[in-house]
């Protein structure tokens, strides 16, 4: 707020509080004006700050990794499991709508290249269908880390949890990885059940 509003705010207070000071009885008129001030002040200042910018999501698009995931049912981060994803793009549309993912997974050590489309149902939330139908969670997104939550029920109705941390270069931060840690603990997750999938991507660069 500028000094300026502030002085002509102050002024207004103390005049109108030396005038309403002489009546006891008009206390509550005292009050109601408070009020009425406070409010146009706050309206001064919210006018004054520039709005937040919406974000282009289609600037996050671009070549990912899987560093690090997590499954309550540890079977999904195993050799041949649909989770033991490798990534390698995220693509976003401007308005984030949809979420395009390539990745790899092995086949019986064999490396298979795959891809699906996550369609936008509410705010930070997705669903596709792979490995059955999976709801996709957006829990922390900057331009280096993106850490979600899938929850997947497979064909067989078996309900998953998985945290996924994905990381863009090599700028990853260790706050970012106490992030993914903390969702785990949040969704219950055994630290066992962690998985270092970076450290086991042997699959195409694309």
């Amino acid at each position: 707020m500028s000094n300026t509003i502030k002085s002509a705010t102050n002024c207004m207070l103390s005049n109108n509080w030396r005038t309403l000071s002489f009546s006891r009885g008009r206390t509550t008129s005292a009050n109601e004006m408070k009020i009425l001030l406070l409010t146009l002040v706050l309206g001064v200042v919210c006018a004054d700050q520039d709005p937040q910018s919406e974000t282009d999501y289609s600037q996050l698009s671009g070549e990912w990794n899987t560093i690090y995931g997590a499954a309550s049912n540890i079977e999904k981060l195993s050799e041949n499991g649909p989770f033991r994803a490798f990534m390698r793009t995220l693509d976003f549309n401007s308005a984030g709508d949809t979420i395009h993912f390539t990745f790899f997974v092995k086949v019986n050590g064999q490396c298979r290249k795959l891809s699906t489309v996550a369609t936008k149902t509410a705010e930070n939330a997705y669903i596709c269908d792979y490995a059955g139908k999976t709801e996709i969670h957006i829990l922390h997104l900057s331009q280096n880390t993106i850490i979600t939550h899938f929850l997947n029920e497979d064909e067989e109705g078996l309900v998953t949890d998985i945290v996924a941390f994905f990381g863009k270069g090599e700028d990853i931060q260790q706050e970012d990885i106490e992030k993914f840690k903390e969702a785990v603990r949040e969704k219950e997750i055994p630290d066992e059940n962690i998985v270092n999938i970076i450290n086991i991507d042997d699959c195409p660069s694309e």
